[in-house]
């Protein structure tokens, strides 16, 4: 049987082994070619040349809410929405994703997440030593457990977003204009003050939308690419225009240039009117997620972003 190579990995594959007592099956997605990522969220090692047979499983076509078992749908999607927001730094930890840089933003300097298993004396080790502040993002649905106990070892409640979905629908170009660019220009990055995060932002493909009026930004936004999911983020509209409608053509605009059949974006549960928004163009709750955190040392420009 021919062995496996690294050309499959990021794919999902069955294996089945045959060793000194006898054979096991493994499922899963494949990491290295000599790891897997089980369903459990568990990176489970194998010995290449006990390889009897394996195979690479087909994708089965999915929408955005249905398919796997929950708790596979939310941890492949908050792989993809990492991959659209690159820290600096990022380690594998036995299912868990460690995640450093600068301490801008709460996503790219918190650990993932990813199965059932506690590592949390090994996170606030690997945080203090790059004099961060211990933080991990969560799942509550699927970490009940893990989240009490943080709480009882001192970890606070730093922030709750939802992660919301829709399948892309074919849509004719809006009829306003809009700009359309591969890099954010300074201007852009200006209405918001992202100067700080422009090299998390530029780290993964992504599209920069903009409304203007001459000169003038009234709207921006951005769409992140990662397998065939588009994932918006960055939206924004001028304080003084807001409610005039250019929330929904901004996002208009982003859902046509996603070229995904599945779109992904994140909001702070605490923003009652984007939800709503959201929800009144067909997007649907996916799944919530948390952070905790030990006392505060990341940059105050982690609230710029989930």
């Amino acid at each position: 049987m021919a062995s496996i190579s690294e050309r499959e990995i990021g794919k999902r594959v069955t294996i089945r082994l045959r060793g000194e007592d006898g054979y096991r099956d493994l499922v899963g997605e494949l990491i290295s070619t000599t790891t897997i990522l089980n369903r459990h969220g568990q990176v489970v090692s194998f010995d290449p040349a006990e390889i009897y047979i394996w195979k690479v499983i087909e994708p089965v076509s999915r929408t955005a809410a249905s398919g796997a078992p929950l708790s596979m749908r939310v941890y492949e999607l908050e792989r993809v929405l990492n991959e659209t927001w690159r820290a600096k730094t990022e380690v594998e930890h036995n299912g868990w994703v460690l995640r450093a840089d600068k301490g801008i933003t709460r996503r790219a300097n918190s650990a993932l997440v990813l199965n059932d298993q506690e590592f949390i004396d090994e996170v606030i080790g690997w945080y203090r030593e790059r004099d961060l502040s211990p933080t991990i993002q969560l799942v509550p649905n699927l970490h009940q457990a893990l989240d009490e106990k943080l709480t009882s070892r001192g970890f606070s409640d730093q922030m709750d977003a939802l992660v919301m979905v829709k399948d892309a629908a074919p849509q004719s170009r809006p009829s306003f204009e809009f700009e359309v660019s591969e890099e954010p220009s300074n201007k852009w990055l200006a209405t918001q003050n992202d100067e700080a995060i422009a090299e998390i932002l530029m780290r993964s493909k992504a599209k920069y939308l903009s409304i203007k009026d001459g000169e003038n930004y009234l709207a921006v936004g951005r769409v992140g690419f990662s397998q065939d999911w588009a994932v918006l983020s960055r939206i924004w509209v001028e304080p003084s225009l807001r409610g005039t409608g250019l929330g929904r053509k901004i996002l208009s605009a982003l859902e046509y240039e996603s070229s995904a059949p599945k779109i992904a974006l994140q909001v702070a549960t605490s923003n009652n009117i984007a939800i709503k928004l959201y929800e009144s163009v067909g997007y649907i709750h996916h799944h919530l997620y948390r952070f905790r955190a030990l006392p505060q040392k990341i940059n105050l420009l982690q609230d710029l972003c989930c």
